[in-house]
């Protein structure tokens, strides 16, 4: 068997989860908190959580776009309500609602998720390397 493909995928999943991780500590640190408007709120039609388009101004009077969970704005937003986002005044593209950008790093239950599978899969195929 392969094991060096099996290291290399561990290590890029890992990889992507710390920068995903590292993405939301950043604007923890250094977010600039704004009112953003909710446009839409599309329902899947299979059910689960609602998708949420969130516009908000930024300083240069750009009007951005930030899609969110249902699960990362408060409770019973609707087309029109204000939602508090944060986003990154060096890239005002990268944003987060107050809410998901404020829980902490290991209530992120996709990275965590990410970054446990991603240390399974390195761990396991050193130890076959080290072992066979």
């Amino acid at each position: 068997m392969h094991k060096i493909p099996y290291l290399v995928l561990g290590l890029g999943t890992l990889l992507l989860a710390v920068l995903a991780l590292r993405r939301r500590l950043v604007l923890r640190r250094r977010g600039v908190a704004v009112l953003a408007r909710c446009s839409a709120v599309q329902r899947p039609p299979e059910g689960g959580p609602a998708r949420l388009t969130l516009r908000y101004p930024t300083p240069d009077g750009r009007t951005r776009t930030h899609l969110a969970g249902e699960g990362d704005c408060p409770a019973g937003i609707r087309e029109g309500d204000a939602v508090e986002v944060l986003y990154d005044p060096r890239d005002p593209s990268r944003a987060e609602t107050v809410l998901a950008a404020r829980r902490s790093p290991w209530r992120h239950y996709d990275v965590v998720g990410l970054m446990g599978v991603s240390l399974a899969i390195v761990l396991a195929s050193a130890s076959a390397s080290a072992f066979g």
